[in-house]
């Protein structure tokens, strides 16, 4: 079973890491890089508040929200992804393919750093 086109309503950024290998191994962050650089825009997704919280970390209170959000499958997303809405960067803590192959449902969370 599809998703239905008139539930995407909503457009996403899907980015990743910016990262270069650093010579030794690893792989870094190239000098003056930004953090995260777009991969795919545009992209028609159905995003759904689930709950938000406010948590304490380093003396600080921040807000956090978690989302469903559901997109056509495509190769390019994986858990480490991150996604741009509007402005607002979402955390991919899960995602799964529909039963059919044809979605991708991910949970994300907002006001984190990832």
């Amino acid at each position: 079973m599809s998703i239905e086109a008139g539930k995407l309503r909503e457009r996403i950024t899907i980015q990743e890491r910016n990262l270069v290998d650093n010579g030794r191994g690893g792989r870094k962050r190239p000098d003056g890089g930004p953090e995260w650089i777009d991969t795919a825009k545009g992209i028609r997704a159905e995003i759904i508040p689930l709950r938000g919280d406010e948590a304490l970390s380093n003396s600080v209170v921040r807000s956090t929200q978690l989302y469903r959000v559901t997109i056509r499958a495509r190769p390019d997303v994986t858990a480490s992804s991150s996604l741009d809405w509007d402005g607002t960067k979402l955390n991919i803590k899960a995602l799964a393919k529909s039963l059919d192959g044809r979605e991708i449902v991910m949970t994300c969370e907002s006001g984190k750093p990832a």
